[in-house]
């Protein structure tokens, strides 16, 4: 058994990820002493790829969530979709709800801190939604929040809809 294979022996394909592969693999040098270390390495990322590839990037099934977050005064930015660790999550639906009956509310939207859309808008009593015409990805570094640039803050909640995603 190689000291790399020796090494992965405890792991599941499944629980390695590809910082792994440079942790235990290390530098490897084309000397006769390691040429089953680099055809063990070789075997361990084709037997990766293999799981993982053909899935990147799809969703994944049973995982999709509504997110809600209320509006705060003073425009107050509000995480509403925050992924943890690795997580990718593909945003599908967004909308804001003016729960008012008074006046329209206009809200920012951000991925991390730019901008999405700067003024969607609200009309008292009505739920609108936000028409998504490219891919929309939360990871850890960068969360989907918004903010009530105008009208009772209060008033307005804002509704998504994410999927995690394979990656």
């Amino acid at each position: 058994m190689t000291e790399t294979r020796n090494q992965l022996k405890s792991q599941s394909i499944e629980a390695v990820v590809p910082a792994t592969f440079e942790t235990v693999g290390g530098r490897i040098f084309p000397d006769s002493s390691s040429i089953d270390d680099q055809l063990t390495l070789s075997q361990v990322v084709n037997t990766w790829q293999a799981a993982h590839t053909p899935t990147y990037g799809s969703p994944i099934g049973q995982s999709s969530t509504d997110y809600t977050a209320a509006g705060q005064g003073g425009e107050a930015e509000v995480d509403v979709v925050t992924a943890t660790k690795s997580q990718v999550i593909r945003i599908q639906a967004i909308a804001v709800a003016n729960g008012g009956g008074g006046a329209p509310v206009v809200c920012k939207i951000l991925i991390g801190t730019v901008p999405l859309v700067m003024d969607l808008t609200g009309a008292p009593s009505t739920t609108t939604p936000f028409p998504i015409t490219q891919p929309i990805f939360v990871d850890v570094n960068s969360p989907l929040k918004f903010a009530v640039l105008s009208g009772t803050a209060t008033d307005a909640t804002l509704l998504v809809n994410g999927i995690k995603v394979s990656q």
